[in-house]
């Protein structure tokens, strides 16, 4: 079992292999998380909240589809935990190595950029650099291939994670669990790396978990350990909170544990998602199951419009995030699945390339006369 990762209040502790271990076996092996604790003896309400009802019953109705690989690939990983679009290929960032891998756009091995260690997780890519939050050092680096860190901006002390676009720089800071956790926030960012304005996340610390996201116009605050999206909308106001988007439509084994958890009959909320990846008006949502890949699309008003499958998984790797982009009608998924090392366990890496190819919808019958 694992606790939802801690920030500290000051610095960061060096971000330790071992815990994104457990964090990874968490998101791997979501079925075997309601026999785990001492709690699980004894009988325990296994009822969900009303809108987490209406959720599962709307999702048993969607659509379903299921995706093509395109390509796989299994590079020798140092702990990967992000990875992003990078020209036609993609860049996956290894946070114990401390350094991107880059794959073209067959998958296959297309060199390396050092991230200068200090354990980095993506932010974002522009043009040629690949941009990273070094989590150790407290500092947003710019980095090429060939050159290495060519630039770096200090983050606010506390930064789990982070978001770079071609006009925007923002981090999220607190959460966590425990009592003495500190409230979630997003700060906003100049590009010499000064807080210009920070928004507070609503909710309970252990919600504020995930990464960050552009989606349109607005910046997407992701949390893994409940089905919502917290949203700061263009234009906002410095210092204005983020409005909660519920994502109606989720479904998950998972939701007895999470409102046990709510209610304190357990002591750890189980990870839902690990990742998602907005694309005009859809938001991508990894949901996270035991046996096969599963990518729920969600509108922009938060509604569950599709349910994507991938073939069952042969390893014990586990899905930790994607990137998504539009091409030819179609669209292109790119799933980061890893296992860390363990007792009798090699860790493995994959990397898979889907694509969904939308059906349109079969026209209503004509009306009666």
């Amino acid at each position: 079992m694992t606790r939802p990762p801690r920030p500290a209040s000051a610095r960061p502790a060096p971000f330790r292999p071992a815990r994104l271990g457990l964090l990874l076996l968490v998101a791997g092996g979501a079925v075997a998380l309601a026999g785990c604790l001492p709690s699980s003896q004894r009988e325990l309400d296994r009822s969900v909240s009303a809108a987490d009802s209406a959720s599962v019953a709307l999702a048993a109705a969607a659509p379903v589809d299921t995706l093509d690989v395109v390509w796989e690939a299994s590079p020798a990983l140092d702990l990967p935990t992000s990875l992003g679009w990078y020209g036609r290929g993609v860049a996956v960032v290894e946070t114990q190595g401390g350094a991107a891998r880059l794959l073209g756009a067959d998958g296959a091995d297309a060199g390396r950029v050092d991230l200068g260690g200090d354990y980095p997780y993506l932010a974002g890519v522009r043009g040629d650099t690949v941009v990273v939050l070094a989590r150790g050092a407290d500092q947003l680096r710019w980095a090429v291939p060939g050159r290495g860190v060519v630039r770096a901006v200090p983050a606010p002390p506390g930064a789990t994670a982070a978001l770079v676009t071609d006009s925007l720089m923002a981090v999220r800071t607190g959460g966590g669990s425990g009592e003495e956790a500190p409230p979630g926030a997003v700060e906003v960012l100049d590009e010499g790396g000064a807080v210009v304005a920070r928004h507070a996340l609503t909710g309970p610390p252990w919600r504020s978990i995930g990464f960050l996201r552009a989606w349109g116009g607005r910046l997407a605050a992701l949390s893994g350990y409940r089905p919502v999206v917290d949203v700061l909308a263009p234009g906002a106001a410095p210092g204005a909170p983020l409005d909660t988007l519920a994502l109606v439509g989720f479904a998950s084994p998972q939701l007895t544990r999470s409102a046990q958890y709510v209610r304190g009959d357990v002591d750890e909320p189980p990870l839902l998602t690990s990742s998602a990846a907005p694309l005009g008006d859809r938001l991508f949502v990894l949901n996270l199951r035991g046996d096969h890949l599963r990518v729920d699309v969600y509108s922009r008003a938060g509604r569950l419009e599709r349910v994507l499958v991938g073939a069952e998984r042969s390893e014990e790797v586990y899905p930790l995030d994607l990137a998504v982009r539009e091409t030819g009608g179609a669209f292109e998924i790119a799933v980061l699945l890893s296992r860390p090392p363990g007792l009798l366990q090699a860790p493995a890496s994959r990397v898979v390339l889907y694509r969904w190819t939308p059906q349109p919808e079969p026209a209503p019958p004509p009306a009666s006369p």
